[in-house]
């Protein structure tokens, strides 16, 4: 599966359904049972004291061209800039870019999982003493109900929003894609997307920025052992046979 394009697609294709299965059954439970809840409002609270009881005072007052251009870059810019970084890196000549970001971002997700699963963070507007609101509801409410099924309400920490971001920063200047500059400068809306539109606290930035930077190193060791192994088996090839 890590060998070709075709394999890292199908990789990618099923991280993405068992985000989808893992978020539609965390639901499920948590309406059924109502399990995580307390833990999930003492652990906002831990956040919200993290920033000093920070608060989002007349967040609905926010200009609408801001709200408009912070939704653009969170729900718009973000799969763009995925999608088109894979397409970029999947015409490549070599595999090695691709399976580093494909498997960067496959990591990214088995290390955020445990934290969405037992560490549950309420997203900021979620959360009342925040004082803030979906500021993307002010362009209509149809943005995050599409994106939910990705991503429960108390997936909060770690951002993975900032998490995938950096994964895909960090491969464009680990190989020097064409756009790294312009990447970094929309990845950073994105980011900072993620705190203006009143869902993610600072902590949740911070850990994504981490475990995103750990996933693209860990890939990158992964690519490099695959390297390995198939210059080997080259060379193994097309060694003359001894007499």
């Amino acid at each position: 599966m890590l060998t070709t394009r075709a394999g890292l697609t199908v990789l990618i294709v099923l991280v993405f359904a068992a985000n989808l299965v893992e978020t539609w059954a965390e639901d499920r439970l948590k309406e059924t049972y109502g399990l995580g809840a307390e833990r999930a409002y003492d652990l906002s609270y831990a956040s919200h004291q993290a920033e000093l009881g920070f608060s989002f005072e007349l967040h609905d007052a926010t200009n609408l061209i801001a709200a408009y251009g912070y939704s653009l870059s969170y729900f718009g810019i973000y799969p763009i800039l995925g999608i088109g970084l894979a397409v970029a890196l999947a015409r490549r000549r070599q595999i090695g870019a691709f399976r580093v970001y494909i498997l960067g971002l496959a990591i990214d997700y088995v290390l955020s999982l445990p934290f969405f699963l037992f560490f549950p963070v309420l997203e900021r507007w979620a959360y009342p003493r925040s004082g803030a609101m979906l500021l993307s509801d002010k362009v209509t409410e149809a943005l995050i109900e599409a994106f939910r099924p990705m991503s429960g309400l108390d997936n909060c920490y770690p951002s993975f929003h900032t998490s995938m971001t950096v994964v895909m920063i960090a491969v464009c200047f680990l190989y020097k894609v064409r756009f790294r500059v312009t990447a970094l400068l929309l990845g950073t809306t994105i980011i900072l997307a993620t705190y203006a539109l009143g869902i993610h606290w600072i902590p949740d930035i911070i850990a994504g920025i981490g475990v995103a930077l750990v996933s693209v190193a860990l890939a990158a060791r992964v690519n490099r052992k695959l390297e390995e192994r198939e210059a080997d088996a080259t060379g193994a090839r097309f060694q003359p046979a001894s007499a």
